[in-house]
């Protein structure tokens, strides 16, 4: 499990009330930005934010200010979060050409807020302050003079004006009486740093949904198999649609569902910052174990004439969420928004779809009376299950599961 970190520091109005939070990328405890390339840095905070640690445990019920550089803006990356709790916050290393603009005022159109980062008012920059709804002002780049200056062209347009590294009781006390709205610095609160757990995504489980998602023709299922080759991609599609950028009073039921409910586009977008942030690989024997439980479960349930196999798959490939993420089960499974009777199979073995894991997981420690009296099946079914999950698995991860046990 790699450690991840998210700093936030808060944006408050004159009252000590929060506005929101601006979220900044961090790669160590040392408490500031250190990276090369700033759209990495934005999808690392994307991904950190909404598919590891949680959007609710970053802000709350705040707003999140997250910095874009126009490569995002114009790509549609934004475009998969939640436009009613994120601000796009453009960098000031944005060139405002036409092509930023109509994109900004269309993305305002669909409902996003858009706030201009350490902005300076110029020619060049004039027109994005028609498709503003925050502007922030460095006070450290800026002097008294120049800041005074600039208050009345900006003033002109409704966007709500937020003092940046604001750092002194006098700084403060000067752009209140200026007319600031918001205000956020060290005075008010240094960036906190928040801490969570990433679980690492296989690079070719990436590329080849990727790979998938290109293909025009590409059908509901065929999507279902290829995030289902990675019990990563699986967790972080749950943990996706679950947070508030899906938070609708539904559960989810199956991968295929769960594609469903997003939409190819949206699952384009999140495959690609996944892809496009730092990730490293993860326990071979944890993956193949997953696989193959996942494998076994779908053909055990066909032998079992159950309903909806593609469900008892995606039970088997969550059993090992424990072992991956290093949590209990029971803290996991909550964030996932799974139905009732796929929590009740991972948390006890209960229930149908949990007597087929637990015939799985018994089959595994060489108990072979036990997993046939889980499900009833005879052992010659259970083995053929087996052996065919074995070699989906070698099949489908590529030769990455060189060490499968061979039980007999």
């Amino acid at each position: 499990m790699e450690r991840i970190l998210v700093s936030r520091q808060p944006i408050y109005r004159s009252d000590m009330a929060e506005l929101g939070y601006e979220l900044l990328f961090r790669d160590s405890d040392v408490n500031h930005a250190s990276f090369s390339d700033g759209d990495q840095a934005t999808a690392e905070v994307i991904v950190n934010t909404f598919m590891d640690i949680g959007l609710d445990t970053m802000v709350g019920r705040k707003l999140a200010f997250i910095n874009f550089d126009q490569n995002l803006i114009l790509g549609n990356y934004c475009e998969c979060l939640p436009k009613d709790r994120v601000v796009l916050e453009l960098l000031e290393t944005a060139k405002p050409d036409a092509a930023l603009v109509t994109k900004l005022q269309s993305l305002r159109a669909a409902g996003y807020r858009v706030a201009l980062d350490d902005f300076v008012v110029t020619d060049l920059t004039y027109p994005l302050l028609e498709v503003a709804d925050f502007v922030k002002i460095d006070l450290i780049e800026n002097g008294w003079a120049t800041v005074e200056r600039s208050f009345p062209a900006i003033r002109k347009y409704p966007a709500k004006l937020i003092a940046e590294k604001v750092e002194t009781r006098e700084q403060f006390r000067f752009c209140n009486t200026l007319g600031f709205d918001y205000f956020q610095g060290y005075f008010f609160c240094r960036p906190e740093i928040v801490e969570g757990r990433r679980l690492p995504v296989s690079r070719l489980a990436a590329i080849r949904l990727i790979t998938k998602l290109n293909n025009p023709n590409v059908d509901v299922k065929e999507l279902a198999q290829a995030i289902g080759e990675d019990v990563a991609l699986t967790y972080k599609l749950l943990r996706y649609i679950n947070s508030a950028v899906y938070s609708l009073p539904r559960q989810v039921s199956s991968i295929s569902h769960a594609i469903m409910l997003v939409g190819q586009q949206q699952i384009r977008t999140w495959a690609s910052l996944i892809l496009f942030s730092n990730f490293e690989g993860k326990s071979r024997e944890i993956v193949v174990t997953g696989a193959i439980r996942a494998k076994m479960c779908e053909h055990l349930a066909a032998a079992l004439c159950l309903p909806q196999p593609d469900r008892v798959f995606l039970v088997g490939l969550l059993s090992v969420l424990d072992a991956i993420l290093d949590q209990p089960m029971e803290t996991v499974v909550p964030s996932l928004s799974l139905d009732q009777d796929i929590v009740d199979a991972l948390l006890g073995h209960s229930g149908t779809l949990g007597s087929v894991l637990r015939c799985v997981v018994e089959y595994e420690k060489r108990n072979w009376s036990a997993a046939q009296s889980a499900i009833g099946l005879g052992e010659d079914i259970i083995r053929e299950a087996y052996r065919k999950a074995v070699a989906w698995s070698l099949t489908t991860l590529n030769g990455f599961s060189s060490a499968v046990p061979a039980l007999s």
